[in-house]
């Protein structure tokens, strides 16, 4: 053997397919969810035979497969019928009425949305919506700040499936009775994956993801190991990532136990706490920021008014910065910028 024959090139790379490793991505194939994906199908096969669907609520922890079996009878449901229109909406980001209807104004193609108030856009979308069927997924719906929107959903919208996805599984139960009662909706929890299941989903996501043979096996059970750990499939994708680019930078052919350490050790650095675990002041803040990323520390405080002293607001600033929930960029002469920083939450 030459004594560079295990460098890699510029031109090569590990990976074969990178997406493959986005917790969006939806494969051909989704093991171990089979039958909450029958069951999310059934809530909306109806609408196949002219007829209204189910409502549902999903419920499960973060990072358990919920929004991905939904995505996947998504796919599924429009390679079988254009005659039921679908749409997808992250509550995360769009976490009001009007926000969510502008989302899917966006999606259906309707684009005079300007000066229009959000009961004049349910109005419009629903003249639109209801010349076919429909499923609306609301994924993250339990960070929606109110509920409106689910009733005029419900009450707008003739032929249609309403699938709620949530992590919090009291969200439901605290919803106003009206809502509730005009939902009607059937529940699906979904519980956390096995170490079967978490090794052999991980171990299919590796060969999407890279180039046969590039994982030592010392290396990808570790990474293994630590996801069945957490719980969280999200992280076991984050450290197989890391772990390829880690021993890309090193020029290696193989990805090895040094590069899946180094990987774990950053991502104890990433993400100390996540978003649920501050209390309501320090998530009002990041809350906040998240709207509002790139304006200055004295901009947010002004924001956010007398509610917090600028001392105080700056130490909770400080406390977000230290658990990688934030970015701050000291600019010289000026106050400091915040940004919103991507977390595993996003991921």
């Amino acid at each position: 053997m030459g004594l560079f024959d295990n460098i890699l090139h510029d031109n090569e790379s590990l990976f074969l397919d990178e997406i493959a490793l986005d917790y969006d991505y939806v494969p051909k194939e989704i093991p171990y969810r089979e039958n909450q994906q029958h069951f999310i199908a059934e809530c909306i096969a109806p609408l196949l035979k002219g007829k209204t669907g189910r409502n549902l609520f999903i419920h499960g922890v973060p990072g358990i497969g919920k929004t991905l079996a939904a995505l996947y009878v998504k796919r599924e449901l429009e390679e079988k019928s254009n005659e039921v229109q679908t749409i997808y909406v992250n509550c995360w980001k769009k976490d009001t009425s009007y926000k969510i209807l502008i989302d899917i104004c966006e999606q259906v193609g309707y684009k005079w949305t300007h000066n229009k108030r959000t009961d004049e856009l349910m109005e419009v979308l629903s003249k639109i919506l209801n010349k076919k069927s429909c499923v609306i997924f609301l994924d993250e719906v339990d960070r929606v700040k109110e509920a409106d929107i689910i009733y005029s959903f419900c009450e707008d919208l003739f032929k249609k499936s309403l699938i709620l996805i949530a992590n919090n599984p009291e969200w439901f139960d605290q919803l106003d009775n009206r809502v509730k009662s005009r939902l009607s909706a059937e529940k699906l929890e979904f519980t956390p994956y096995n170490a079967r299941e978490t090794e052999g989903i991980l171990r299919m996501r590796a060969k999407y993801a890279f180039v046969p043979d590039v994982w030592d096996e010392e290396a990808l059970q570790s990474i293994i190991d630590r996801t069945i750990e957490m719980k969280d499939i999200r992280s076991g994708l984050y450290l197989l990532r890391e772990s390829g680019n880690f021993a890309e930078m090193k020029a290696s052919r193989k990805i090895k136990i040094e590069h899946a350490d180094k990987a774990l050790s950053k991502f104890d650095d990433f993400k100390i706490k996540k978003s649920s675990e501050f209390g309501v002041s320090e998530q009002k803040i990041l809350d906040l920021i998240k709207t509002n990323s790139g304006k200055t520390v004295k901009e947010l405080h002004t924001l956010i008014g007398e509610e917090f002293s600028y001392r105080t607001f700056h130490r909770k600033i400080d406390e977000l910065k230290k658990n990688n929930m934030i970015e701050v960029v000291e600019v010289p002469g000026k106050s400091s910028i915040i940004n919103y920083s991507k977390k595993l939450t996003d991921f």
